[in-house]
């Protein structure tokens, strides 16, 4: 049987959008909160009652070294999953599912990197993708990350966050030439 000698479509790799980070941020955020927050949602209830001030549970949480201990216990198990969820994803997929949603994905942005044009995640490695997630870990230094680790996307011209260019990584799409 003869091919078809048919004319491949031209795309290139670029920078994905900002809003569509956004999107697919929350889009993961709201698959996060279900599956991996809200089965802890009881317990944190149990010990700290809803009516509680913020200003009551630190006194609650201060006088009770046994509480305090076992929330950051929890707190610290929660980030473990929610960066595994990162983790795997990206590392299978170079996509969490909600940026399979906005059709854009993790890609190792080293000079050398052949996913710059191929868009594989061949040469992303494991530091790599703990390093851009490390936002997610619940201690003192890393809470300071979750404001400066998004607001940075806005001041770099290929909109990477941090996280991102500590770990020679970024988040592209493919766009293409063809209207």
């Amino acid at each position: 049987m003869k091919k078809l000698d048919l004319p491949k479509e031209r795309t290139f790799v670029g920078p994905a959008l900002v809003w569509k980070r956004v999107i697919a941020f929350m889009v993961d955020m709201l698959i996060i909160n279900i599956v991996v927050l809200f089965p802890f949602r009881g317990l944190f209830e149990d010990i700290l009652p809803k009516d509680y001030s913020f200003s009551e549970a630190y006194r609650f949480l201060s006088s009770s070294a046994n509480y305090a201990g076992f929330l950051t216990s929890v707190s610290l198990v929660m980030s473990i999953l929610v960066i595994m969820y990162f983790y795997l994803m990206e590392r299978k997929m170079s996509q969490t599912i909600g940026k399979m949603l906005m059709k854009i994905y993790v890609a190792d942005a080293s000079e050398n990197a052949s996913s710059r044009s191929t868009g594989d995640n061949k040469d992303l490695k494991p530091w790599q993708l703990l390093a851009r997630n490390i936002v997610f870990i619940p201690l003192f230094p890393f809470v300071l990350l979750w404001v400066l680790d998004p607001l940075f996307m806005f001041f770099t011209k290929t909109n990477q966050r941090l996280s991102e260019v500590l770990s020679k990584t970024k988040v592209v799409e493919r766009y293409s030439l063809e209207q």
